[in-house]
């Protein structure tokens, strides 16, 4: 499995600013002095051309629970540069079990931009968007009649910490013609991941809800699914398979997790008619967890809450826990400045 934060290729030149020499016309992301990251939990990040620093950025990271591309579904991810800055965007692809992905990827729609990759960078000027489309698995194309799945590990440079804290990319779900709504999800930050996790949902005729775990830790890991019904009963329990734990690659990094995703009813047969809570117990080790709510033609990504784990006996009470940061899976590496995007 490669790194996440494997060296990418591509160089911009200088346009109104020389940084060693290194002349760019692109978004200038990063700042030609180290800026002050601690904000984010995080040390800046070398930008380098040509093998030459040319500046530092700040950074934020996280992971995108679930891709579905091709087999009628669509994904897509939006960003954009906030007004204070430019940033760099890196998106890598890997499947289930965390292994590196092809996808055939478009960006902002513009048909020279197709490309059959697992990773896909680019750099925005401040208040441009972007919209990256997944197709599908390189392999399946051009009908795709195939769904790949997976997750999507995201990595955006900024030359300050406030503009990487105000950084707010979605990924959005579809299945048209089939069905006529779309799905918006957030991105899970590495630095924001927790061991509990709930959600309320609907269980009835042409109602049902599904079901995504990501593995944040080191460890393989199962997670107990518990079901409540509206007297707070419960009245279910599962356990998912062992979802692969993110692989140490030395130096401070990382590989990706593994993720699982399945309709709560296949995993929870005896779901209550009517709202339940929905609890995600992954023990002492992190998860990132998305429950997506489907009625007849509509569908909506549901607000999933930092929760404790159940009750463990007669007489006891679950001891209420607070979310605590923790410092993002990899260290800072330098990069090799990302072109612009296309447009």
């Amino acid at each position: 499995m490669k790194s996440k934060f494997t060296y990418l290729s591509g160089l911009i030149a200088l346009a109104a600013v020389c940084l060693h020499a290194q002349p760019t016309n692109g978004p200038v992301y990063w700042s030609p002095t180290q800026p002050d990251c601690s904000t984010l939990n995080e040390n800046p990040v070398a930008i380098t051309s040509g093998g030459k620093t040319i500046g530092y950025s700040c950074y934020v990271s996280g992971a995108f629970q679930w891709l579905a591309a091709g087999g009628g579904w669509g994904t897509t991810i939006r960003v954009s540069a906030p007004a204070s800055a430019p940033i760099g965007v890196n998106y890598s692809f890997y499947d289930t079990g965390g292994a590196n992905q092809n996808l055939d990827t478009t960006i902002n729609n513009v048909a020279s931009s197709l490309n059959a990759t697992n990773q896909v960078s680019f750099a925005l000027a401040a208040d441009q968007p972007a919209e990256v489309e997944l197709l599908g698995a390189a392999h399946n194309g051009p009908a795709y009649g195939t769904a790949a799945n997976g997750s999507v590990y995201s990595v955006f440079y900024c030359p300050d910490a406030n503009t990487c804290a105000n950084v707010l990319p979605q990924l959005l779900y579809s299945e048209l013609p089939t069905n006529p709504w779309m799905l918006s999800v957030p991105l899970a930050f590495d630095q924001f991941v927790w061991t509990q996790w709930s959600a309320v949902g609907i269980n009835g005729p042409g109602q049902f809800a599904a079901l995504v775990i990501y593995n944040e830790d080191l460890v393989a890991n199962t997670y107990k699914i518990t079901i409540f019904d509206t007297n707070g009963t419960q009245v279910g329990s599962a356990t998912t398979p062992s979802i692969p734990a993110g692989q140490n690659l030395g130096n401070g990094t990382y590989g990706q997790g593994g993720t699982y995703g399945v309709l709560l009813s296949q995993l929870v047969p005896n779901l209550p008619q009517g709202v339940f809570k929905v609890l995600v117990d992954g023990g002492t080790h992190y998860s990132a967890v998305v429950v997506l709510q489907f009625n007849g033609p509509s569908a909506s990504s549901l607000q999933v809450a930092y929760d404790s784990a159940p009750p463990v006996g007669a007489g006891t009470v679950a001891a209420a826990r607070r979310m605590s940061l923790r410092a993002s899976r990899v260290e800072a590496m330098p990069k090799e400045v990302f072109s612009p995007a296309p447009r």
